[in-house]
Parts: structure tokens; sequence; C-alpha cells
């Protein structure tokens, strides 16, 4: 049905192209929390993630493929659920266009769908098409994206996309686009329990004394998930501060 409706369909990618990071154009946002985007936000990472800032009292915007888990899972976290398939480049095209046109500020993307080569491909995909809406972010412009699982790299299929370093190079080129922005490209590993942000060309800097907590080997989803959801910089505090204003 997706590949049907992108005939009948052509959403305009470039509506927002010429948004400063200062704001959007059009009717001015008066929201006082993060906004947040996960994909793959029904299992593993991805539905940590949404946990955490379910907890911290962001806004959520949840997709994934399985409309059954994702209808389920952002009514008991009171998110917004789309669908959208990362594997399908008309799936993202429809997604992104829907996404920007409703909601045309985000403070966090988090790349978290698919296995092996569809999730390097579909995070490539869905943050180059949600770039514009990062630049209008308030809350910390952050572009994460967790990498496919090291055993993902001997897929028979497209091996080499499903590697580590496919995928490392791919979220440099984003961190290219977007130098002398205020958006930081980071990538969060749970399996080795970290937070890196990447640099245009190609290494990283590990976030060694950024303030994280340590993690612990049986609860490395659950660990990341909290320490990526301090990364828009907004706390339970200045929450309530805002409410009161």
């Amino acid at each position: 049905m997706q590949q049907t409706v992108a005939l009948a369909i052509k959403p305009k990618m470039t509506d927002f192209a010429s948004r400063s990071d200062n704001g959007a154009t059009g009717v001015p946002s008066v929201r006082g929390r993060p906004r947040v985007l996960i994909t793959g936000a029904c299992r593993g990472i991805g539905r940590a993630c949404a946990k955490a800032f379910a907890a911290q009292g962001a806004e959520l915007i949840l997709a994934d493929n399985d409309t059954e888990l994702l209808g389920s899972l952002a009514q008991d976290l009171g998110a917004i659920g789309r669908y959208c398939d990362v594997a399908s480049e008309a799936s993202v095209t429809i997604f992104a266009a829907e996404i920007m046109a409703d909601y045309p500020e985000l403070d966090m993307v988090i790349n978290a769908a698919g296995g092996g080569y569809e999730r390097t491909l579909g995070m490539y995909r869905v943050s180059r098409a949600l770039m514009p809406a990062l630049r209008n972010g308030r809350f910390g412009k952050v572009l994460l994206s967790i990498p496919p699982a090291v055993a993902d790299a001997g897929d028979v299929i497209f091996p080499y996309a499903s590697s580590q370093q496919a995928f490392q190079r791919l979220c440099s080129a984003l961190a290219a686009e977007t130098r002398g922005s205020s958006i930081r490209v980071m990538i969060g590993c749970s399996q080795g329990k970290r937070l890196v942000e990447v640099l245009p060309d190609s290494n990283a800097r590990y976030w060694s004394d950024a303030g994280f907590s340590p993690h612990r080997e049986d609860d490395g989803n659950r660990s990341l998930a909290a320490d990526i959801a301090k990364l828009t910089g907004w706390t339970r505090d200045e929450k309530s501060a805002r409410r009161a204003v």
C-alpha cells in the first residue's frame, strides 16, 4: 500500500529547507518541553528511550512498522504514534513530509529501527529527511543513532552496510552536512554502554567526563536510555519552572 500511496502523493521535501537554526517560519510554537522522535520505538533501545523520555515529561513522537505494538505503546506513554518502515524509501519520504508538516520543530531524533543494513540505510534516510526540523529545535538539537548489532556484520545481504564501519562513516557524513549548525550528531551503543559524538573527519570523541552514569552489563539499554534522556539539557525542575511561568 505504501508504494501505491507514494505514486499518488508527492510530498514537498524542501518546504522547510530555508529555515534557520533560530526557529521555524509560520505559526510559532509555544511548547515548553523537548519534542523527541524515536524510530524503532516498540522494541529494544528504542522502547527504553521512549520510556525514559516519557518519565522525563518530553513530548514524544514514536515511529515503528508494527502498528499493533505502536498503538499500545503510544497510548501507555501518552505519545504520538506514526507508522514508518525505514527499509522503504517511499515510506520514509511520506513519514518525514507528514512529520515536518505537523511538527516543524524537533529537538532530538533517535534512530533505532531495523537491523543490519536496514538500520544503517534507514538511519541515513530518516536523518536527512528530518534534518530541517532538527535545525528548528529548541532543546539540544541532537541526532542520535543506534548502530546495528556486531553480529549483523555477517549478514549475507549487504554485509558491509551492516557493519559498524559503514554505520560510523554515514554518521560522519551527517556530521559533515551539519557542520556550522548547532546540531550534534551522536552514536549511542548499548553493547559498549557509551555515547559518542561524531566528528566530520570520521573520528569520534568519547564522552568520558560529561557526567554520564557508569553502565552495568545487565542493563545496557535502560542505562543508555537514561543517559540519552539527559542530552536535551532539560530537567524536571526546569519543567516545573516553565509551567509556573
